[in-house]
């Protein structure tokens, strides 16, 4: 009888141990499996100080959203799967800039990003006024957002 015990004991605590490591572990951007959710490396784009300059002459011709957030930041993890989703969805109708703020602390100081994650929209180099979204409010907010950002040409 104290086998069987000491076996049921230890496979609880394997248990736990396994569980505790799944709900420890940093959340990672899942393949999207849902349909029409084309993740394009051409419309997303991790933004450093090195590559800024060619982000910004990119937002002369399309809309670019800079995606400030950081890998430790629960809801930045949220939004990132969903934003690059949309960002092949819209097809290429804007640029996804993702910036990492731990390491692009130039980039976080030149925008005076306070929040994580805050969207900042960009068009012709220059941020749009009164535009920013702070936190991830859902896929339809972030829709409705982007659709708006767009809207202003």
């Amino acid at each position: 009888m104290s086998l069987l015990k000491n076996w049921l004991r230890a496979g609880t605590v394997a248990a736990a141990v396994v569980a505790s490591a799944l709900l420890s572990a940093p959340a990672q951007a899942a393949p999207v499996s849902a349909p029409n959710a084309v993740i394009s490396a051409e419309n997303v784009v991790t933004v450093t100080s090195a590559n800024y300059n060619q982000v910004m002459e990119t937002s002369r011709t399309k809309l670019v959203i800079l995606d400030f957030g950081a890998t430790w930041c629960p809801p930045c993890r949220q939004l990132k799967p969903v934003i690059e989703k949309l960002a092949g969805q819209y097809g290429g109708r804007f640029l996804l800039g993702e910036v990492d703020a731990d390491t692009s602390r130039d980039l976080v100081s030149r925008y005076r990003i306070q929040y994580l994650p805050t969207l900042v929209p960009v068009r012709n180099a220059a941020e749009l006024p009164n535009s920013r979204m702070i936190g991830f409010k859902g896929e339809s907010a972030l829709r409705t957002w982007i659709d708006a950002q767009l809207a202003k040409g």
